[in-house]
C-alpha cells in the first residue's frame, strides 16, 4: 500500500459521517460541539466544517460522546467548509 493511500484511510475513518434516513432522521458522527439548538434549527460543529439542519420539531433524540441522532421533519441541510 502507498502513503497516500494509507493516509486516505485513516483521514476517512476518522471524518465525520451522516447518515441520513428519509427526511425525519439523521445519524451525525464526529461531533465537536453544538453551537446552535432548537426546535427549528441544530448547528453541529464537525472539526473543519459545520452542518445545520433546518426543519420543524428538531430535537436531539440520543447522543453520545461522539455522535447524536436528530429526528423531526428536516426540511434542508447547509455545510459550512473550511479551507
Amino acid at each position: 500500500m502507498k502513503k497516500n493511500e494509507s493516509e486516505n484511510i485513516i483521514q476517512s475513518a476518522c471524518a465525520p459521517r451522516l447518515e441520513l434516513v428519509g427526511n425525519t432522521r439523521c445519524i451525525v458522527e464526529g461531533i465537536k460541539g453544538i453551537p446552535q439548538y432548537n426546535a427549528e434549527k441544530i448547528k453541529f460543529d464537525l472539526g473543519k466544517f459545520s452542518v445545520s439542519f433546518f426543519g420543524d420539531s428538531l430535537y436531539i433524540n440520543s447522543f453520545t460522546q461522539s455522535g447524536a441522532v436528530i429526528e423531526g421533519t428536516i426540511v434542508s441541510m447547509e455545510f459550512e467548509g473550511y479551507a
